[in-house]
């Protein structure tokens, strides 16, 4: 069974169940679950309960309603979760149903009623940290534990806080960069941070690993070395004749700093002859003297002791015996790496990373680009087409919306599919001159631009010119017989094709009687087509 339980505000402490499939939570008297507080809007959240399921839907409120910190219009909620109303934070338990009717008994009882929840009665009952410890351990019966308290999950609030704090504070600013720059600079700039990075950590394993490298070869020369001794003095020593043992090969040898050949009986150096009956002062040796075997070990960062024992046969015990330990203190530093191999190093990985990354930059910006260069030619076919067919085969869910809302939106714009486009107009520019002559109140004649042939002259210009209309029809400019009209006629023409769109004008006499010759061009679809020419008379009465 669902309940809720008020952590603050007036009703803190309070647990309702939530006993009905649809529930509605607010300030408003027809509320389900009533809340005491003026933030709260009328009608502020509906809950619906489905079956184990609890969603939440926000009715509209006016200071909105979260989940666990995060703004919610609608949501499924867990045992656990908390919803915030304005100020006020309720959380959502799912308790036993055992629970639930013990409950519903002990609210029946009288004495109950002062601690009893508040289901939108007047005064509120009073809060949990208010109630005699009688009450609260009468929910603990056996086999019947109390509803669990606020222990959600720790760690998904993190999650759920460092989701928030993602959406608010980092991506708004990553989201600008491409409005800053191009898109692929941005990608390429995460791409080489991530090289740089990556390049910059993997160093320090590469490093750890050559010094480990170093270490092994320094400890197997500085064993090697120690053995080479042992043999060349092991003679001498058999003989007893220790002031001929010698440590000079050893010494010889790049990288070693110090060699001894030391008694296994007392301790004592026997060689060098200048530190002979001394006492070495590096407790590592009296701890290898122990083992009687050889042995190697790292000193410190940059040294290596390497000790190997010299045996020989008693014959009183019948066994092989250490008689004395062959001591080599080898310096690593001769392969060991300085800072100008860590340099390099990191450079030749740097390198290879950039060459590397480059590739898969290349890659990936195609991979990003591609579903847009072809949700455009798409959507131009679409156009030019009528069709509202777009479609992306990316395994990607916000490409797959975009191109379902690009095709619904080329439904609406393209026609339907029994619905034949009516054919594009096409102007008759002969009949248009013709009609324009014919209401012209002036004497007007209209000409054709593409040969000058007279397309339509009324009446009127053959009442004010005395030139019959049947003689000119039919007949281009230059076949005009009256010479002075054919001038004009042409010099007007000129100037409008010099000037498409300004009127020429030219003074003209029939008859004795001066007249005004007006010029217009009519343009086509890409130049002029026709030419209007009106004769108007200029004195008054004409």
């Amino acid at each position: 069974m669902w309940i809720i339980r008020f952590l603050n505000g007036p009703q803190a402490g309070q647990i309702v169940p939530l006993n009905k499939p649809n529930l509605l939570v607010g300030r408003s008297a027809r509320c389900d679950v009533k809340i005491q507080s003026n933030g709260v809007s009328k009608e502020h959240l509906k809950i619906d309960i489905l079956g184990e399921d609890l969603l939440i839907t926000d009715a509209g409120s006016r200071n909105g309603t979260f989940l666990n910190g995060v703004q919610i219009k609608s949501a499924k909620v867990k045992s656990g979760d908390q919803i915030l109303l304005h100020n006020l934070t309720l959380e959502v338990q799912n308790v036993p149903e055992q629970w639930a009717q013990q409950y519903q008994m002990m609210q029946a009882l009288p004495n109950y009623g002062s601690a009893a929840p508040n289901y939108g009665h007047p005064n509120p009952a009073p809060s949990s940290h208010e109630r005699s410890p009688s009450s609260n351990a009468s929910f603990e019966q056996e086999g019947e534990p109390l509803p669990p308290k606020n222990e959600g999950n720790v760690v998904q609030k993190i999650l759920d806080r460092a989701q928030q704090m993602l959406d608010k504070e980092v991506l708004p600013g990553v989201y600008k960069l491409p409005e800053s720059m191009e898109f692929k600079w941005v990608l390429a700039g995460f791409m080489a941070v991530f090289i740089f990075v990556v390049t910059s950590l993997s160093t320090i394993p590469l490093i750890r690993i050559l010094k480990m490298s170093i270490e092994e070869e320094s400890q197997q020369h500085a064993l090697t070395i120690a053995t080479t001794l042992a043999k060349i003095n092991r003679p001498a020593l058999l003989q007893g004749m220790d002031s001929t043992v010698s440590v000079d090969m050893a010494l010889n040898r790049p990288g070693v700093k110090d060699a001894l050949i030391i008694s296994n009986i007392d301790g004592q150096i026997i060689a060098p002859a200048n530190k002979a009956g001394t006492f070495p002062d590096e407790p590592y040796v009296h701890q290898g003297r122990k083992l009687n075997k050889e042995s190697v070990n790292q000193y410190d960062d940059s040294t290596v002791i390497a000790m190997v024992p010299i045996e020989f046969y008693n014959s009183q015990t019948g066994t092989q015996a250490v008689t004395a330990f062959a001591v080599v203190f080898y310096d690593m530093g001769s392969l060991a790496i300085d800072d100008s191999q860590v340099l390099s190093l990191f450079i030749t990985t740097l390198f290879i990373a950039l060459l590397i990354g480059s590739i898969l930059f290349y890659f990936l910006f195609k991979i990003f680009e591609y579903p847009f260069v072809s949700l455009n030619a798409q959507i131009d076919q679409a156009l030019k087409e009528g069709h509202d067919q777009v479609s992306i085969h990316y395994q990607f869910s916000p490409l797959q919306k975009l191109a379902s809302n690009l095709g619904s939106a080329l439904s609406r714009v393209t026609p339907d599919d029994g619905f034949q486009q009516a054919p594009s107009f096409q102007a008759d520019r002969n009949k248009e001159i013709e009609n324009l002559v014919q209401m012209s109140g002036f004497g007007a004649m209209g000409i054709s631009a593409l040969d000058l042939s007279i397309l339509s002259v009324n009446e009127e210009f053959e009442h004010r010119t005395g030139v019959p209309v049947i003689s000119l029809q039919g007949l281009t400019v230059n076949e005009i017989n009256d010479q002075a009209l054919k001038l004009n006629i042409k010099d007007l023409i000129e100037r409008v094709d010099a000037n498409p769109y300004e009127m020429a004008h030219n003074e003209l006499e029939f008859s004795g009687h001066p007249y005004q010759l007006v010029a217009q061009g009519i343009a086509g679809d890409t130049s002029v087509a026709t030419y209007l020419v009106i004769l108007i008379p200029l004195e008054e009465g004409g």
